[in-house]
């Protein structure tokens, strides 16, 4: 065979898909920390020794779309010296990571005393010794505040561990144990990989090898650029919210321009507001990977994700903003804050050139908090990322939207644990998990529903760090769809009384106290009269929509008894259509939040700490 035989070019990346997805399988199990083992928040992936991607499945894409960057960065670091055996870490987002909280143990792979690839796997960590127990933290006021930078840091020089360097990153961690735990899985999956490109070298022969990896890059490329030339040329320009910064900004303002010219894509974000005093400022990887990502899945899925895709679009930022921080500003909470949003607005432009392409808005990274304790039958300290309470994702032409969606970075690849899971392995107990009636975008297509999520502590008290974005300015609707219900979150006394959190809060939680969140749900697509009636009488049944929003919103009247009254409904949505003002059907309406869901729903008697409070004053 040669290497454009077609069977035998398709055995190749089915078989490259396979050494990731063994990668993956290896993490997932070797791991010792639920954001690891239980979420899934991790990404393998092969490289080639030029930092081309050349294989991704089942990944994050905040997490992928852009890691040469920091592969870049390791081989000019490490130049000539580069030999079998050996592994190195990064985390330090100057130097082409995401952010702290995101560690890439990457290792090149050498057939006959060459090297030919990278094998990485890039794994969100529980703790990176930051001054409070997070590795997203909005307080840090620049690097030196938000953890332990590593820069590329060989642990593993030709096969020899360096127990002396792997002491000095692990002594500055909390929960040693296990993230040392999580650490060696990471290689594990690493040298997974090695073996198994090793494996396929010695069976097609390094220079056949090779020889597919150009073609399946070349192949991306062209698929793409076919894809691209399909759409309009134009520039499409669109700007988004997000919530709060955490250091007293809210409606912080974020712009992008997508421009389409053939078959390539420009994504600019000038116009962004300046850099954040907080943490929540994006990274140099992230703002790369925030423009890319909506033109990735706009494209047909079963195009491989490879340097060839992700060469089609290019991102610029200008330094200094809050899409793209200048050193020393912190970058904590990036992949999310500003992430999220960075994509938000990419997804709001692109939508005006391929609306049948395109999703409506989807919920962004909130109510999913960090817990910390150190209760149980052996009082052992634990952390948590609990993603039971995640958003919505947005409607799309031909198909509504999902729950639990938890975020953009994601795109529904973070994995939810059961409440039965989590309670045994950690001090709580859940009192509500449930979908959050009317919470969702209405549209001919309806966005996925918000979550309502209400816990308490069972033996001691715990620290809830709960950092959000989304809720004052929810997923939008598109074409005629209206936006998500906004959220939030808020503690019961024992009394009832209640303290609403904004978008960004720590407090200390106590076991007679209960947390109770309802995360947004994601927009809606198209005009809600044309939803299918019986569609809109079966959410009524299902407890998704009330009676009230499917006569307000959908134009559907339902008998006593719960059927579809065809002839009423009819009439209703008539009546509905000959109200409607002009502009009503905005491909994207856009405006910022003028109120926040505390506003319309605290009591009296209720508190509500609003964006902008200190750090001092929630820690209080």
């Amino acid at each position: 065979m040669n290497s454009n035989d077609p069977i035998e070019f398709s055995i190749f990346l089915s078989r490259m898909r396979n050494v990731v997805d063994e990668m993956s399988v290896t993490l997932s199990r070797a791991a010792m920390t639920p954001i690891i083992a239980l979420a899934h928040d991790f990404s393998c992936c092969i490289y080639d020794v030029q930092a081309r991607q050349v294989a991704v499945h089942d990944a994050l894409p905040i997490q992928t779309s852009s890691m040469d960057l920091l592969i870049e960065e390791t081989a000019t670091a490490f130049g000539a010296d580069i030999a079998p055996g050996d592994v190195m870490l990064c985390n330090d987002p100057y130097r082409g990571n995401t952010h702290v909280g995101d560690l890439v143990v990457l290792a090149p792979v050498f057939v006959d005393g060459r090297q030919l690839f990278w094998s990485c796997a890039r794994a969100h960590q529980l703790d990176i010794g930051a001054p409070l127990p997070t590795t997203t933290t909005p307080w840090a006021a620049n690097v030196w505040q938000e953890g332990l930078a590593v820069p590329p840091l060989k642990i593993y020089a030709a096969g020899r561990r360096r127990d002396d360097v792997l002491d000095l990153y692990l002594r500055n961690l909390r929960w040693r144990d296990l993230l040392e735990g999580d650490l060696m899985a990471q290689l594990g999956a690493v040298w997974t990989g090695s073996r198994r490109l090793e494996q396929l070298a010695a069976d097609l022969g390094a220079e056949r090898m090779l020889e597919h990896v150009e073609r399946a890059i070349a192949y991306g490329r062209r698929r793409t650029a076919s894809e691209i030339a399909a759409m309009p040329d134009g520039r499409y320009e669109a700007e988004g919210w997000m919530d709060a910064d955490g250091a007293g900004r809210v409606n912080v303002t974020v712009k992008a321009a997508v421009e389409i010219d053939g078959d390539v894509v420009r994504v600019d974000f000038a116009g962004t507001d300046g850099q954040s005093a907080s943490g929540f400022n994006g990274s140099r990887a992230v703002v790369e990977a925030a423009g890319r990502i909506p033109l990735l899945m706009a494209i047909d899925p079963d195009i491989p994700h490879n340097q060839g895709c992700l060469d089609a679009v290019t991102v610029a930022a200008e330094r200094g903003s809050l899409a793209q921080a200048s050193y020393p500003a912190s970058t904590g909470g990036a992949t999310t804050w500003p992430g999220d949003v960075l994509q938000d607005v990419v997804w709001r432009a692109l939508v005006q050139a391929v609306p049948e392409r395109v999703r409506a808005g989807t919920a962004r990274w909130n109510n999913a908090p960090e817990l910390y304790g150190a209760g149980g039958e052996e009082a052992e300290p634990w952390g948590l990322v609990l993603l039971n309470g995640g958003g919505g994702g947005g409607a799309a032409a031909g198909t509504d939207g999902w729950p639990l969606i938890t975020s953009p970075a994601a795109e529904g690849g973070l994995k939810v644990a059961s409440v039965e899971e989590t309670e045994l392995l950690h001090p709580l107990v859940f009192v509500e998990w449930e979908v959050e009636p009317d919470s969702m975008g209405a549209g001919e297509w309806s966005g996925g529903p918000g979550i309502r999520l209400t816990f308490r502590p069972t033996d001691d008290a715990i620290d809830l760090f709960n950092p959000s974005d989304g809720l004052d300015n929810p997923p939008h609707g598109v074409l005629g769809g209206s936006a998500g219900a906004q959220g939030g979150s808020y503690v019961t006394e024992p009394d009832g009384t209640r303290t609403f959190y904004a978008s960004v809060y720590m407090t200390k939680l106590l076991p007679s106290q209960q947390w109770t969140s309802l995360s947004s749900g994601g927009g809606g697509y198209g005009d809600p009269l044309r939803r299918d009636a019986a569609q809109v009488a079966a959410d009524v049944r299902d407890g998704l929509v009330t009676r009230a929003r499917a006569e307000a919103l959908h134009g559907v009247v339902l008998t006593a008894g719960g059927a579809l009254d065809a002839a009423a409904t009819s009439a209703r949505r008539a009546a509905l259509a000959a109200a409607r003002p002009d502009g009503w059907d905005a491909v994207v309406p856009a405006c910022a939040a003028t109120e926040t869901w505390a506003d319309r729903t605290a009591a009296p008697e209720d508190r509500v700490v609003r964006d902008g409070a200190t750090v001092e004053t929630l820690l209080a």
